[in-house]
């Protein structure tokens, strides 16, 4: 008996038989169905008799719960107590085909090694594993599920980095060294970023560089036949010779040394030049990109209003994803104007794109399909409803929209802007430092007197016309 997979039904009178029934092909004398015309095939699912398509001989739904109890049954054969919630949460898939095949990929293969015991539930045989993207998406599902206590992912990651790096190394006076230099340095810092603004992924990694860069520069000073507190400043500049990448990062390990009377007070390291992107996204593409995401219908709301926030006015999709509904501000004497709280003064948005963030307010949902009846207070939601959309994904998404890269959009913002508002209101209005704006105002031909004159104007009565 054959499986219907694409077919969708209509139903009418077989003219052969006269019954109400599926109607398989249509003739002169009228509809014919499965049965008058010979072809056997199911289209009820033998366990709800729901009509329609099939899945390995069951309606979708159906296959999916009992994909569902197989995937999550224990040693017993019957569901785990531990993972009941965790099962609650994956029976809210909008779409039974998704949650099938989440089941049957290397997320619903962990979830089998759980069940059966072969895999404890818990952080640390999690962290254990190799952390691939269906290892954080099933811990994060545990999380929401209140399986497992909710923690500060990313500094987690952090440790785990450290105890990684510290195990690839052999020598004893090295991992010594590696670990202090993580403690008292590297951990440091991550907390401090983790209390002022949050501690994300880029700037874990950012950490675990400096620590592996740290670990590169011991090893070529061991096998260079010395150590650490007897480096000359030949060996250290042969390693930059080959490194030159690394330049910042081996700095500021050396400087931590010296600080701890490490190394030689004779040994240092230049600070590598950053050279700035200032190339810019034009006005006429700018302008046109912008005025097609505020229109076309046909791409999503999110992808929208922040290519819109960048196009227009030069925001950084790494604080995009950070904005929450408290950002969110009503315009008390224009109806419909909406605005967001970034600096000192509203920001208050086109009427066009007011409407589409109030859009974006009543229609975002968490990217996971299990957690997208769950309320998130994130404007553009990632995979669960607590975290927001990474800065990485929010780039590739609007970077398939034609923006060539959000730097250049956002330069051109920037360039645009400084020409028509002085460069202090726009740091206000934006929530910008004084002194990035303040660059953008001197590459525009600005002067920083402008703004002196400007206010002595203003508070001037004129006596005469101007």
């Amino acid at each position: 008996m054959a499986c219907v997979d694409e077919v969708r039904f209509t139903y009418a009178d077989c003219h052969r038989c006269g019954r109400l029934a599926a109607v398989f092909r249509q003739e002169e004398a009228g509809p014919l169905c499965p049965e008058c015309a010979g072809v056997n095939f199911a289209y009820r699912c033998p366990t709800c008799s729901a009509m329609g398509r099939l899945l390995h001989g069951q309606c979708p739904r159906c296959r999916a719960l009992q994909e569902l109890d197989e995937t999550f049954a224990g040693p017993d054969g019957q569901r785990s107590p531990q993972l009941t919630p965790l099962a609650e949460v994956l029976e809210q898939y909008e779409q039974p085909y998704s949650l099938v095949l989440y089941l049957r990929r290397p997320g619903g293969q962990l979830i089998r090694a759980m069940a059966s015991g072969d895999l404890e539930c818990s952080h640390e045989a999690l962290d254990a594993l190799r952390q691939t993207a269906s290892v954080q998406h099933l811990r994060g599902l545990l999380v929401l599920a209140e399986v497992l206590e909710p923690r500060e992912e990313q500094l987690a990651q952090f440790k785990r980095d450290v105890k990684v790096c510290l195990d690839e190394v052999t020598d004893p006076h090295d991992k010594t060294v590696l670990a202090r230099y993580a403690r008292w340095h590297l951990m440091p810092l991550a907390h401090h970023r983790l209390e002022r603004s949050g501690l994300n992924r880029s700037q874990r990694e950012h950490l675990r560089r400096k620590l592996q860069t740290a670990h590169v520069l011991l090893t070529h000073i061991r096998r260079r036949g010395t150590t650490l507190d007897k480096v000359t400043q030949t060996v250290v500049d042969r390693w930059l010779i080959a490194n030159k990448s690394r330049q910042n990062q081996a700095r500021s390990f050396l400087l931590w040394a010296a600080t701890c009377h490490l190394i030689p007070q004779n040994v240092a390291i230049a600070t590598a030049t950053r050279t700035v992107d200032r190339s810019i996204m034009s006005d006429a593409d700018r302008i046109l990109t912008a005025l097609r995401l505020e229109t076309d219908e046909s791409e999503h709301i999110t992808d929208r209003v922040a290519g819109c926030l960048v196009l227009q006015y030069g925001l950084r999709t790494d604080r995009l994803v950070k904005l929450t509904t408290d950002y969110i501000l009503v315009h008390p004497e224009e109806p419909g104007v909406l605005g967001l709280d970034l600096g000192r003064d509203p920001l208050w948005l086109r009427p066009r794109l007011s409407m589409l963030l109030q859009q974006l307010i009543n229609e975002r949902r968490p990217l996971a399909a299990p957690l997208r009846t769950r309320e998130t207070p994130y404007l553009f939601p990632g995979l669960r409803p607590d975290q927001p959309m990474t800065s990485n994904t929010l780039q590739r998404r609007l970077t398939r929209l034609g923006i060539p890269s959000t730097s250049k959009a956002r330069n051109g913002a920037w360039l645009a802007m400084v020409g028509a508002v002085h460069w202090k209101m726009l740091a206000d209005l934006l929530g910008l430092a004084d002194g990035t704006a303040h660059n953008w105002h001197k590459l525009n031909g600005g002067d920083r007197a402008s703004y002196v004159a400007s206010r002595l104007k203003a508070s001037q009565a004129p006596t005469e016309p101007e």
